[in-house]
């Protein structure tokens, strides 16, 4: 047998296809590990030490990988109790996602802007929604509030997250600043949002939420 005999015989035996060391579970934590929100495949691929084409044989795209994001973390996200008071239930809802989104990252936004919900979030929103429904809201009414209050979270920390980022490179501002000077233009406007509170930690979102389940009490059957 020739050289190149041994060489073709080699090759032709060679294993293709998924590494046995990696798994779906490896890349979307390497994935969790870095900003979601600027997450791109090759990054991920240099963090595990595999060529991106690899992360392409476990998820087709980069929508595809940060569906996986979602899904691994509301499985693993302590919900509320079900049994819980239905107020309580969606304060504490809140309250889980914030941190959520603390833990990792970059996820309030992929959440706001990757189409299509992770199986492992709509099993987490059925709960809610069924525990308001056995507490004597309408099965619509239940899920409305519940999309409010995670969108209200996601945007709320998606704001507050960039108050201190610089405006522009001629403008040495922080967003906070900047918003803090457009509004002193109206004194009136200007008193309601002197308060330190409005533009540090949470902001206004506890207020938001209080006003909302305050109506929503008035909607029980």
């Amino acid at each position: 047998m020739s050289t190149s005999d041994s060489v073709g015989g080699a090759r032709a035996g060679k294993r293709t296809g998924r590494p046995r060391s990696l798994s779906e579970d490896d890349i979307v934590q390497a994935a969790l590990a870095d900003d979601l929100s600027t997450l791109t495949m090759p990054a991920v691929a240099r963090r595990l030490g595999v060529s991106h084409s690899t992360i392409y044989r476990y998820f087709p795209d980069r929508e595809a990988l940060l569906r996986a994001c979602v899904d691994h973390v509301a499985r693993s996200m302590d919900w509320p109790d079900p049994e819980l008071d239905w107020r309580e239930l969606l304060l504490t809802f809140a309250d889980r996602l914030w941190a959520s989104f603390e833990q990792y990252p970059g996820l309030a936004q992929v959440e706001l802007t990757v189409p299509g919900t992770p199986s492992g979030v709509v099993d987490g929103i059925e709960t809610l929604v069924l525990s308001l429904h056995r507490q004597g809201f309408s099965t619509r009414d239940a899920l409305l509030v519940v999309d409010f209050v995670a969108e209200l979270t996601m945007t709320q920390f998606s704001m507050m997250g960039g108050l201190d980022d610089t405006v522009s490179p001629t403008d040495p501002r922080t967003a906070r600043e900047a918003y803090q000077d457009s509004w002193r233009d109206s004194p009136v406007l200007a008193q309601a949002l002197g308060d330190d509170s409005t533009w540090q930690g949470r902001g206004w979102m506890q207020d938001k939420l209080a006003l909302v389940l305050d109506g929503l009490a008035l909607r029980r059957l």
